[in-house]
């Protein structure tokens, strides 16, 4: 509680979720300097290439199969799941505001990390209702090429500037997740039909808008440092897409 200057009066001060709502509108999107254009565009041919993946195609015009899909839910279980303690490291490299951007950073971080609560259990979920087991999921050791992609974002994350982790984890794997999602979302629901549950994670990724990306440009932006940390946080994000594209063409195998 705290005690306003003007008539004494007891408040509150702001609730949680409100807080986190006040972060979200600090961070609007913001015109772009010269150098951010010249990042997205340079980035453009990696991205794509995630979303050309012959999994989403396939899937899309009813030429993949659920063993395929059985296959990435297992590999890439071992990155959902860590995926909250990806941001938890980076996070603890935060300051109250010693530097530029860190305060809100270090906000938004704890708020997405609360989002990520349950899209473990919703994975799961998912891989369930297309015939698999939890303890198959669980205890599923991914091959060479999603251990690269799970390995790389860990380094990442702990070795890497703010701003080499936020375009890494957040604006690479998060932006083009959104992608493909609603890419294939339709395909599922037909597969799937009222199985909420199992459509969960799938629908929670799909049918938001693109604020998770956004806000994670806003934030590269934010808690880059120089000239070379730009070109270190461009590097980590094509490096996150490239390693993205292989696993996802490695479950076809």
């Amino acid at each position: 509680m705290t005690v306003t200057a003007e008539t004494g009066a007891l408040t509150r001060p702001p609730s949680r979720t409100q807080h986190h709502r006040t972060v979200k509108r600090e961070l609007s999107e913001t015109p772009h300097p010269a150098w951010v254009e010249e990042m997205i565009a340079d980035l453009k041919p990696d991205w794509d290439g995630v979303l050309a993946s012959p999994v989403f195609a396939g899937t899309v015009t009813g030429g993949v199969s659920d063993e395929t899909w059985k296959a990435v839910v297992k590999e890439f279980f071992c990155v959902v799941e860590a995926f909250p303690k990806y941001m938890g490291v980076y996070l603890g490299r935060t300051t109250y505001g010693k530097h530029p951007g860190d305060l809100l950073a270090r906000d938004w971080l704890i708020g997405n990390i609360r989002t990520e609560a349950l899209h473990a259990q919703w994975f799961i979920d998912w891989g369930v209702s297309l015939g698999l087991t939890e303890d198959e999921i669980i205890d599923h050791r991914p091959g060479p090429e999603v251990a690269s992609l799970y390995e790389f974002l860990w380094s990442v994350s702990y070795r890497g500037s703010l701003a080499e982790a936020f375009g890494a984890v957040n604006y690479a794997i998060e932006g083009t997740t959104g992608d493909w999602t609603e890419a294939v979302m339709p395909a599922f629901k037909e597969r799937l039909g009222e199985d909420k549950r199992g459509l969960m994670w799938l629908a929670e990724h799909a049918e938001y808008d693109d604020a998770h990306p956004r806000e994670a440009l806003e934030l590269i932006k934010l808690t880059v440092r120089d000239e070379d940390d730009r070109a270190a946080a461009k590097e980590a994000t094509r490096r996150s897409l490239e390693l993205f594209r292989r696993a996802f063409d490695a479950c076809l195998r």
